[in-house]
């Protein structure tokens, strides 16, 4: 009969002999490649789940950042309109047409407004459709770009009669309260480039009544 012979193998300072030293040398084998290849594609799906969401988190912060900075823009834009109608007193449509409408009492909505203030200055608030743009001008200077890439400017104007103008008859001279509807969506001059993610529209309205011809 034959006799089958082990060798001694010393492992961290025991000494193994027979068969439970090349047991203990199977389970010591190192990673195959099969499953580093897993392990790496493990660790690539979860890296590239992380960026996408890191990702949409930055694009949202972006987001927000532009609708804020639209929407600080439109109200500064439409404050300054509501002021200057709200300290004047004498108020037409801008377009010539529809000032024979606004006399005979008609609620007119126009892409404009003009008033005169107390030292017959004649101020104009109007939209320049072509290039997207609220304008203003002040008596004969130059138009005066207020605000950028506005989609929609439209003023609604209702008017009233003076105290003289119910007297005599008249027509109705002056405003009784004004609509502002403002539209305005993202380009280049209303967010900073690095901001810039995508097309953001703002709207905003806001009523507002002159004081002189209504106390």
């Amino acid at each position: 009969m034959a006799t089958r012979t082990y060798n001694v193998i010393s492992f961290g300072g025991r000494r193994l002999s027979g068969r439970s030293a090349f047991d203990n040398l199977k389970w010591r084998r190192g990673i195959s490649l099969v499953e580093l290849l897993i392990a790496l594609a493990i660790s690539a799906m979860l890296l590239t789940a992380t960026a996408v969401a890191i990702d949409a988190s930055f694009k949202s912060y972006r987001i927000n950042q532009e609708q804020a900075s639209l929407i600080q823009k439109a109200r500064l834009a439409a404050n300054r309109i509501l002021a200057n109608i709200r300290q004047t007193e004498a108020h037409a449509p801008y377009t010539t047409s529809l000032l024979a409408n606004f006399a005979a009492g008609q609620t007119v909505t126009d892409t404009g407004i003009q008033m005169y203030d107390d030292a017959g200055t004649l101020t104009r608030y109007y939209l320049d459709a072509t290039n997207q743009r609220l304008m203003m001008r002040t008596g004969s200077s130059t138009p005066r770009v207020l605000l950028e890439g506005v989609t929609n400017f439209s003023m609604t104007l209702e008017p009233m009669r003076s105290s003289t103008s119910i007297r005599t008859g008249g027509v109705y001279d002056l405003l009784s309260r004004a609509t502002i509807l403002l539209t305005v969506r993202t380009a280049d001059n209303t967010v900073m480039n690095s901001e810039t993610t995508g097309d953001q529209t703002v709207t905003i309205s806001s009523s507002v009544m002159p004081r002189r011809n209504v106390w």
